[in-house]
């Protein structure tokens, strides 16, 4: 045998290898779709989520993820998904650094799976800022690659023309082969050729990082998890939190945390973000700190990276894409359409302590100038004790016709308040309401000798400001739907309008789907791309590339 041929054969063996190590076929793993492949900070990268019917079972929540190549989780978010897909968001920090990035999707009943798979994307960000990129990271594991078919003889794109003016429109019509796929996506972009030439579809090993976390199947509501210690030694501390969340007055529940101070709680049918109030509950003055465990599984463990030297051509192009998502702001603005408002069902039906034996309406009495006054007035059956500067409540206990031994619960904004002193200067014109229960009830494994509910007119809850043990946090729960909605603001436009419909959409499975955008005043190429699972699970890609003068 010669020694060419000897070298031809090992080229093709190479090559042979390669293509094996790649996965091609899609069978129980979320499959990401990404509107573009780069975005300068401060953009919005939109996305589609594929669910196959095999993790049906594994809840309706789907936790979304933008991570580095160094494994920190840049921003995350929880999708609720219906039969076959999710979508949503992610904003792009406007701060974060010129780099490659990825976005990765797991249901947190995965946790515990020793090979989870998630295809994904790998994104480029440039960093509005900065003033000459030179360099860039690229993904040296060619076995994380995932191999799109080419679909031409299986999906047509058609348009009117092949080149195009600036600011001309755009239809076409995209026809997909009947009965042969069960998702599409669709998307146009201008071509940024470093960024169009290093990124695709990722096989994602998923690694738990946070194992305190249980597989819990999220449907209709979001697990939190945190963990509680002792502020002066940094001990894990395992003192009963109590948790809270303005806005919904009847919610409430509690955690006895594990000797690792880690507990968890379920936040069901919390749209938005939340305002949480956590609460360790203890006797004495000790102090303690609370810390939220970050829900990430992180998809870049097992890949290698190389820089590369980026040539003064593709340096130019990435610049010119900077300063055209630049002026897209300032002169053709871009909003977010959504209702942001949090929102959060009644689990109960009723306040978590049940129905109150007496509602008082305050707007309803004269105005009394503090509550000492109020619980004389207007409060039969509580007690309002002040001796030796020390204010003590106590609710009578109607089927004993005795006064509890106890204080009861006390709540203001739903709030549960352990210092009556929060009470002593309110004046019956900043209350709403007042709820009082004249029996023992149970919550749960917890037992209240009464309840004392104050509702304010201001739900601000600045009365709660530098309290200690008390924690408030911002927590984002599931997403609501967001659009884009783009509004001219000159003439001038530099980037491409894609009328919403364009941004990432979903394309009928069979048959014929028009479109139609408006170009900007960008020149260069542009890609109408389709992006397609079919029924045997291979994942198959086509593209019409136009060229705009």
């Amino acid at each position: 045998m010669s020694r060419a041929l000897k070298i031809l054969l090992l080229v093709i063996y190479l090559l042979a290898g390669v293509k094996a190590m790649a996965q091609n076929t899609v069978s129980n793993e979320l499959v990401l779709f990404t509107d573009r492949d780069f975005c300068i900070s401060g953009d919005t990268l939109w996305i589609k989520i594929y669910v196959p019917k095999e993790v049906h079972n594994l809840g309706n929540i789907v936790r979304m993820q933008l991570e580095s190549q160094s494994g920190n989780l840049i921003a995350s978010r929880a999708l609720k998904c219906n039969d076959t897909h999710a979508e949503g968001f992610i904003a792009v920090p406007d701060s974060l650094q010129t780099g490659l990035y990825f976005v990765h999707a797991f249901f947190n009943a995965q946790r515990n799976s020793t090979n989870l798979k998630c295809i994904g994307r790998s994104v480029y960000v440039y960093n509005r800022f900065e003033e000459e990129i030179d360099r860039l990271p690229v993904l040296e594991t060619r076995g994380a690659a995932f191999e799109t078919e080419n679909a031409a003889n299986k999906i047509d794109i058609s348009v009117e023309d092949k080149k195009y003016s600036r600011r001309d429109n755009v239809k076409g019509v995209i026809n997909a082969q009947v009965n042969e796929f069960v998702y599409l996506v669709a998307s146009a972009r201008m071509i940024e050729p470093f960024s169009h030439a290093n990124t695709g579809f990722l096989n994602f090993g998923m690694k738990n990082l946070n194992s305190t976390i249980p597989a819990f199947s999220e449907k209709e509501g979001i697990l939190l998890s945190g963990k509680i210690s002792n502020k002066k030694t940094g001990e894990a501390a395992n003192e009963l939190v109590l948790l809270s969340v303005t806005g919904n007055e009847t919610y409430f529940d509690y955690y006895y945390p594990d000797s690792t101070g880690v507990f968890h709680f379920l936040l069901g049918n919390a749209m938005g973000t939340a305002n949480v109030i956590l609460q360790p509950l203890t006797i004495g003055e000790k102090l303690f700190d609370v810390d939220v465990i970050p829900n990430f599984m992180s998809g870049v463990q097992q890949l290698k990276f190389d820089t590369t030297f980026v040539n003064p051509k593709q340096a130019e192009n990435i610049e010119n894409s900077i300063k055209g998502t630049f002026f897209n702001k300032l002169f053709r603005g871009v909003s977010i359409s959504s209702n942001d408002a949090f929102k959060m069902s009644n689990p109960y039906g009723m306040p978590f302590y049940g129905w109150p034996d007496n509602h008082i309406v305050l707007d309803e009495f004269i105005d009394l100038p503090n509550f000492k006054e109020i619980s004389r007035e207007l409060l039969i059956g509580l007690q309002y004790r002040d001796r030796n500067a020390e204010l003590t409540f106590r609710m009578l206990n109607y089927g004993q016709d005795k006064f509890f031994d106890a204080e009861p619960l006390r709540l203001i904004n739903g709030i549960p308040v352990f210092k009556n002193s929060f009470f002593q200067d309110l004046r019956s014109t900043e209350i709403a309401s007042i709820d009082l229960v004249k029996s023992e009830r149970v919550f749960g494994d917890v037992r209240f000798k009464g309840v004392l509910a104050v509702s304010l007119n201001d739900k601000s809850n600045s009365w709660l400001a530098q309290q200690p043990n008390i924690f408030q946090l911002k927590v984002p729960c599931i997403e609501y739907p967001k659009h884009a909605n783009y509004s001219s603001k000159s003439e001038s436009r530099v980037q491409i309008d894609t009328r919403h419909q364009f941004l990432n959409e979903l394309v009928e499975t069979d048959g014929s789907w028009p479109f139609h955008f408006q170009l900007s005043d960008v020149k260069g190429d542009l890609e109408i791309k389709v992006e397609a699972i079919t029924k045997s699970g291979e994942l198959y890609r086509t593209s019409k590339i136009i060229s705009v003068q």
